[in-house]
């Protein structure tokens, strides 16, 4: 009995020092931008690894290009579908509970939407980790950023979607002034994208 009480206290004061040491620091971590987790996000060196996507079963036709410094989606038959042509990146390590930073500049010939994703590479129905994005390019160069946190185990095969090809719309912010027709419409004007990054929110020492 003795030394079981004995124990009992030993772990008590252990945890409550540990708990302590803790509290007495009072270190706030900030977070900040890590390296970019994508291989020639800038296209400078071509294609390699992205991945072009020409679905005919959704009717799709077209051809991606990538030189001068950028990728240039030329759509011939939008199809029926957003990933009728589309772009991708694959074989990506997301981490569950980590926050990420994605980022591109795009244009188009002229305005159009397209939809933007990163989702699972080997199960493309599965809920994506940063949802659909419908994103209003205009025909001037414009940054686009988001922030999710992986709210799914860690995946090592996380991919990164550009879909360029027919858009009905389905996922529009509430309020937006586009209408089906005008989605219809500009669903083959080309797509220009450049400067891609994927980038994991680190501890600031971590970074330095």
């Amino acid at each position: 009995m003795k030394i079981r009480n004995f124990l009992f206290a030993f772990l008590v004061a252990s945890t409550v020092m540990v708990f302590s040491g803790c509290l007495s620091t009072g270190e706030v971590v900030n977070y900040v931008e890590g390296e970019n987790m994508l291989v020639n996000g800038d296209f400078e060196a071509g294609q390699d690894p992205w991945t072009p996507w020409y679905d005919e079963g959704w009717g799709g036709a077209g051809l991606i290009t990538w030189d001068n410094g950028m990728a240039t989606v030329n759509i011939d038959e939008p199809g029926t579908a957003p990933w009728a042509v589309a772009m991708h990146y694959k074989k990506i390590l997301i981490e569950k509970g980590e926050t990420y930073v994605f980022r591109f500049r795009a244009k188009a010939d002229e305005k159009r939407i397209i939809r933007t994703n990163i989702a699972n590479g080997l199960a493309p129905a599965d809920p994506p980790y940063l949802y659909y994005q419908e994103v209003e390019l205009g025909t001037d160069w414009q940054t686009y950023e988001y922030k999710f946190k992986m709210p799914f185990r860690t995946d090592k095969f996380g991919r990164i979607d550009f879909n360029c090809a027919m858009n009905i719309g389905e996922f529009l912010p509430e309020g937006t002034s586009w209408t089906p027709e005008a989605l219809e419409a500009t669903s083959d004007a080309t797509v220009y994208i450049d400067d891609v990054e994927l980038r994991k929110m680190v501890p600031e020492t971590a970074a330095e």
